[in-house]
């Protein structure tokens, strides 16, 4: 996982239309990740009584913010630099 995370930036330099979409794919994925961390941090905290809203807020926007990069790599200024 730790090498997929590291070489995932490199396809940016391969100006083909397959790696962008490899890379939305990863975009989507990792907001999946986050927000499924997220739920299971804050039933930890719950269970544990502990306060649990400032991690379910962070992570909430992390995911948001992740899931935010997805979309806008299938922008129109994006695509016109990767063709086909």
């Amino acid at each position: 996982m730790v090498t997929l995370c590291l070489a995932a930036p490199l396809l940016f330099f391969y100006r083909k239309r397959w790696s962008l979409i490899v890379l939305q794919v990863l975009a989507y994925c990792a907001a999946g990740t986050w927000i499924a961390v997220a739920i299971q941090l804050v039933q930890t905290r719950q269970q544990l009584g502990q306060p649990w809203t400032i991690a379910a807020i962070i992570l909430g926007s992390v995911a948001l913010f992740t899931l935010l990069d997805g979309l806008l790599l299938n922008s129109r200024a994006i695509r016109e630099r990767y063709p086909d």
